[in-house]
C-alpha cells in the first residue's frame, strides 16, 4: 500500500517535525550502526544537521 503524500497529512498553516529515515537506498544505514557491515555512521550527523538548518533557512522569515 502506498503512503500517503506529507502534502495530504499536514496542514500548509501546521508547523511539523517529521522524522528523517536512518537507512537509506540499498540498505545503507545513514546513521548509527550498520549491523551488516559494522560500521558506526554517527559522525554523519553534525553534517546533516548543517544542512537542515541550511534548508530550513529558506523557508523562514
Amino acid at each position: 500500500m502506498a503512503r500517503l503524500a506529507r502534502a495530504g497529512l499536514f496542514s500548509p498553516d501546521e508547523v511539523a517535525i517529521v522524522h528523517v529515515m536512518n537507512r537509506v537506498i540499498r540498505r545503507c544505514f545513514l546513521l548509527g550502526d550498520d549491523p551488516v557491515s559494522g560500521k558506526n555512521y554517527d559522525h554523519r550527523k553534525p553534517w546533516i544537521e548543517d544542512q537542515l538548518r541550511k534548508q530550513a533557512a529558506c523557508f523562514w522569515d
